[in-house]
Formats: C-alpha cells, sequence, structure tokens
C-alpha cells in the first residue's frame, strides 16, 4: 500500500507550475486469455477457492503507486502495468480506478454550504447544552425552584443524573428486558467489527478465508438474530404496555400514539443522518477514504427523505442512507399497523390471537416462498451464495422479516395476563429444567445450523428455504420463553444475570450506539494508512475500543437530542392537557348558564 502521507503531501515546484503527488490505489489482476473476443480483459486476482462469480471478493491483492498529480487512470494502469510485466511478464497487470486515485485536494476538500450549515447546527446544539446546563446549576446552587423546564430540557447535569439512575424495579416492570436489549446489541456490534474486515486493509487475508470455514465463526455471522430479539421485545413492549394502560382506562389517543414514536425515533436519528450527508469525508484520510464518501455520504445526500420517513427498505434499498437504519424502517412500519391489533387484542383477544397465530404462519410461508423464488442461501459465510439478494430480496424486508414481531405482540398479552393475576404459570422444577435445556440448545442449532450442510458449492433449495423461513421465528420462539420465565420466577441465575441493576443504565444507550457504531467502525476501516493483521484478539481489541468510543458518542447525541425531546414532548404534551381541559370546562360553564336560564 505504499506511504499513503508521504505521497499525497508531495509538492514539487517546477518552471511550470506546482506538481503534487497522485497516490493511486489499485488491485493486481491477470490478462484472461480464454477470451477470444476481448484480448486485453483484465480479471483482479483474489484468494478466491470458490471461483470468480462471487459477490464479494474477500481477498484482493492491492498494489499502490505515487504518481504527478497530472497523471490519469489510464497512465497508472500504463505506468503499473509496464512495472509488473518487466518484473514478473506480460499475464500480470494492475487496474487503477478513478475514486482511488487523491492528491492533496481530494484529501482536503473545501468545506460545502451543506457541511458548514452541519457544523453551525452541531455548534448551536453543544452551545445549548453547555447553556441550559449553567442554567440549571444556577437553579440548583440558588435553589430557584420556579426555573423554566424548557430552559433546563438540554441540561448536561439533570439528563446525566436521569441517564445513569438505577431504581429499584416495580411490579409492572420486566427488568431482565435491560439485559436481553443490552446483550443484544453486543453482539450486534460485535458481529459488524469481524465482518468489517473483508472490507479492511490486512495482510493474512486467507486466514480470513480460512476462519469463515470455522464452526465459531457462525457465532460471528448469526449475530442477526440478535435484531430478532429486538422486534420480539419491542413489540412485546408494546402490547404489554397498551393493554396495561387501557386497564387502566387511559384514553387511547391516535394522534399521539404516531407523533411520540416518531419523534423519539427520528430526533436522534436525524444528527445522524445529517452528519453522514454533509460531514463524512472531511472527517478522516486513507487510501480507501474515498469509499466512504461513495457508500456512507452519498446514499445519505441522495436518500435522506426516505431515510426520516422510514421508507427506504422499499423505496431505496440498494442505496440506504446510514444502512443499519433498515431495521428502523421495519419497526416504525410495523408500529403503524399495530393499532389495528391492539385495540382487538384488548376487545376479542381470543380471535385476535387467533389472527396473530395465522399472521406469524402466513408470513413464515411468505419468507420460504421469496427463499426459494430467488434462490437465497441461508448462511452469511456460504460464499458461493449472492448476500446482496439475500439483504436486498429477504433481510430488509417488512414482509419478511415480521414474524418474529408478531410473536412478540402475542408475548407481551400473556404477560399482561399473567401480570394481572389472570392466571398463573405454575410448572414443576423437571418440567422448568426440560424447557430451559429444550430453549438453549434450539438457540444452539440456530446459531450453528446449515453449517455442515447449506454451505457447499451445490445449493440446496429445500434446505435454504426451509432454514430461511424458520430460523428467526424459532428463536423469537426461544427468546420469548426467556422472557417468560424471568418474569415468573422461573429464570434462576439467567434472569439475575440479565436484570443486574447496571443493564439499566446501559439499555439507555442501546439505541443510539446501534445508530451511530456502523458509521465509526467503517470511518476506522476507511482511515487505515497501513494494513492490519487479522487476528481473533486483534479483532476483539478493536470491538472493545468501537463500543465504548461509541457509547462516548451516543451521550453527546443523547444529550443534544433524545433527552431534550423527552422534556420537550412532555411540556407539550401537558400544555395540549391543559387546553383540552380548560375547553370541556368552557363547555360546561355554557351548559350550566344554559340550564340556569
Amino acid at each position: 500500500m505504499g506511504d499513503f502521507q508521504q505521497c499525497v503531501n508531495i509538492e514539487a515546484s517546477t518552471k511550470t507550475g506546482v506538481i503534487l503527488g497522485k497516490y493511486c490505489l489499485g488491485s493486481l489482476a491477470v490478462k484472461n486469455t480464454t477470451s477470444s473476443v476481448h484480448q486485453n480483459v483484465w480479471e483482479i486476482i483474489s484468494l478466491d477457492k470458490f471461483g470468480t462469480d462471487r459477490v464479494v471478493l474477500l481477498a484482493k491483492f492491492p498494489w499502490a503507486l505515487c504518481l504527478p498529480g497530472g497523471c490519469t487512470t489510464d497512465d497508472a494502469n500504463l505506468v503499473g502495468n509496464f512495472l509488473l510485466t518487466y518484473v514478473i511478464g506480460n499475464e500480470v497487470g494492475v487496474r487503477f480506478s478513478d475514486l482511488l486515485c487523491q492528491t492533496v485536494k481530494e484529501v482536503n476538500p473545501p468545506l460545502t454550504n451543506g457541511a458548514i450549515v452541519t457544523l453551525a447546527i452541531l455548534a448551536l446544539l453543544l452551545s445549548m447544552v453547555v447553556l441550559s446546563t449553567l442554567y440549571d446549576i444556577f437553579c440548583i446552587f440558588y435553589a430557584h425552584k420556579s426555573c423554566a423546564m424548557l430552559v433546563k430540557a438540554f441540561s448536561a447535569y439533570t439528563n446525566s443524573i436521569k441517564l445513569f439512575k438505577m431504581t429499584t424495579p416495580t411490579p409492572d416492570q420486566l427488568p431482565c428486558l435491560n439485559g436481553l436489549k443490552w446483550l443484544s446489541m453486543v453482539w450486534i456490534v460485535y458481529g459488524h467489527t469481524f465482518i468489517s474486515q473483508r472490507d479492511s486493509s490486512i495482510t493474512n487475508t486467507k486466514h480470513l478465508i480460512d476462519w469463515t470455514d470455522t464452526w465459531y465463526s457462525m457465532f460471528i455471522f448469526n449475530a442477526t438474530l440478535s435484531v430478532d430479539t429486538f422486534f420480539t421485545i419491542g413489540s412485546a413492549l408494546m402490547s404489554y404496555g397498551f393493554l396495561k394502560a387501557k386497564c387502566k382506562n387511559v384514553r387511547f389517543n391516535l394522534f399521539q400514539y404516531y407523533v411520540h414514536r416518531y419523534l423519539r425515533l427520528t430526533a436522534p436519528f436525524a444528527i445522524v443522518v445529517l452528519v453522514s450527508a454533509t460531514l463524512l469525508k472531511y472527517m478522516g484520510s486513507g487510501p480507501k477514504w474515498p469509499l466512504v464518501d461513495q457508500s456512507l455520504q452519498q446514499p445519505c445526500s441522495n436518500n435522506w427523505w426516505s431515510a426520516l420517513l422510514y421508507v427506504q427498505n422499499y423505496v431505496n434499498v440498494t442505496h440506504m442512507c446510514v444502512i443499519e437504519s433498515w431495521y428502523l424502517s421495519i419497526d416504525f412500519q410495523l408500529y403503524l399497523i399495530s393499532p389495528l391489533l391492539l385495540c382487538p387484542l384488548w376487545k376479542y383477544p381470543r380471535a385476535c390471537l387467533s389472527f396473530l397465530v395465522l399472521c406469524v404462519l402466513g408470513f413464515v410461508g411468505v419468507s420460504f416462498y421469496v427463499a426459494w423464488a430467488n434462490d437465497l442461501n441461508a448462511i452469511p459465510s456460504n460464499f458461493y451464495g449472492n448476500i446482496k439478494n439475500y439483504e436486498n430480496y429477504y433481510y430488509y424486508r417488512t414482509h419478511t422479516r415480521c414474524p418474529s414481531w408478531f410473536i412478540g405482540v402475542i408475548l407481551g398479552y400473556y404477560i399482561y395476563k399473567l401480570k394481572q393475576k389472570e392466571f398463573r404459570l405454575k410448572l414443576n422444577k423437571t418440567v422448568v429444567w426440560i424447557i430451559w435445556g429444550v430453549c438453549l440448545g434450539t438457540m444452539l442449532t440456530c446459531v450453528l445450523g446449515g453449517f455442515n450442510s447449506l454451505r457447499d458449492e451445490e445449493y440446496d433449495r429445500w434446505g435454504n428455504a426451509f432454514y430461511i423461513a424458520l430460523v428467526r421465528p424459532v428463536w423469537s420462539l426461544a427468546i420469548s420463553w426467556i422472557i417468560l420465565a424471568c418474569t415468573n420466577d422461573y429464570g434462576g441465575p439467567i434472569n439475575w444475570v440479565l436484570s443486574l441493576p447496571i443493564y439499566q443504565v446501559l439499555n439507555r444507550f442501546t439505541y443510539t450506539v446501534y445508530l451511530i457504531h456502523v458509521t465509526i467502525l467503517y470511518m476506522i476501516t476507511y482511515d487505515k494508512k497501513r494494513p492490519g493483521y487479522f487476528s481473533n484478539i486483534n479483532v476483539a481489541y478493536s470491538f472493545w475500543g468501537l463500543l465504548w468510543f461509541s457509547a462516548g458518542i451516543s451521550y453527546l447525541l443523547i444529550l443534544m437530542t433524545e433527552s431534550p425531546m423527552v422534556v420537550i414532548e412532555k411540556i407539550l404534551l401537558e400544555s395540549f392537557g391543559k387546553k383540552k381541559q380548560s375547553k370541556r370546562n368552557l363547555e360546561s360553564g355554557v351548559d350550566n348558564a344554559a340550564l340556569e336560564k
């Protein structure tokens, strides 16, 4: 990869002007001698023992040149091929692209108007946090009880107290969910850290491919199952909370129901989208840094609207803004239809539960059909398959990922009934141990299943289709048992671990860490100036750095967006409630006056 910094810093003055250094990163290639039509067809060399039709070529051989700034990509190919022909022979060459050729002008581009506006918005938000904090401290120091709640909304002091506060759970709460959510988030970050190695620059690329053939790599590739844990938990909390509110005669307001959800999701997400669309390309440099602009910034510049409307898993599925936000799109779309299920669940529970079971079975069938019709590969580490088709046709789509969500709705109903003591879950110890054994064995099967049978070059249509259709609903059923057991005194040490008070704090960072960790990860990956070395310990070291660095950035994001939005929303709802109440009082006064007359 050469010396990137040395090359782009070259600046030589001549009689005809200034010559800048241009760093070009290419890949070794071989001439395709089997083509009778095109005699100058070059194929990128890779450690690709699976053939050249794979979508993801993990192990390309980089070759960098430092050239005068006036050289074109064709010049780079000419020079590179000449050097390799002189050393090796005319069968080996190198291929460069305009994208990965950079001078100091491309490395340090001028700020755009959008970037300046974004910096101003971030500066304004940070200023509001600082000023609000100072105002809050002043109120506390001088014991002013009448300090404006709205002005204190951005206070880092008060919001941090709320953020790091640990309380004793009430009987209505489900403390085990805090641990489940945070540990699932950790699994997601760990999986993304490993998977990012395929796009990184490493010296032992063959070791990476060999590692994917090990059974323990399945624990990394199947970290995607943790997303179904979130689907199950989210819908369970939604149905449980709705039924609990109806039991207390709380009036359901559809408008507030939707606005609350949109504001809480979008407040931090909008800042992430804004920064991604305008600032990312200024936040680093390196041989592969232009890929940040191409794969992270440009999709947000062009498709920010579909991200904020939560429709990009259908509208711009191949060019998503903040790629991990596909989950938000599915979650919000399902939230929109939830009143159609929750209201009947309260009034006609038996019929609605039957309908929900049919929905689970029906959409499992839809997943089977999609996998069958598109020849999708079920195992992400199977590089014979087309991972892009798996993502675009199945992984990002609401109609194929919703069975876990429907299972969660059913789970929430039974948790509510158990909490209301309408029926009890009475199991003896032997049955509990058996169910726990089946549950943990099922989860292990979901993670390791298909390793020996679904990773061959010969495509197994039945096996892949059944696996895709069933693995996530079955995983959600296992998660449902864990939640039921932990909330009914059958969790034992597992419930104790999942309900530790520290998870109350960590869980509050889950959403924002999810939003930003992939972007940070790929910024680190593409910022590398030297190739690294792939090993389990190196990736684990990177993971812990990524996790806590993301937590630190998410803390700032929460202070600027999420925590203030909670206060602002509360003020608006209280104001709306007062206006509504005053209107009722006025109408009551008019009616009384009419009666008196």
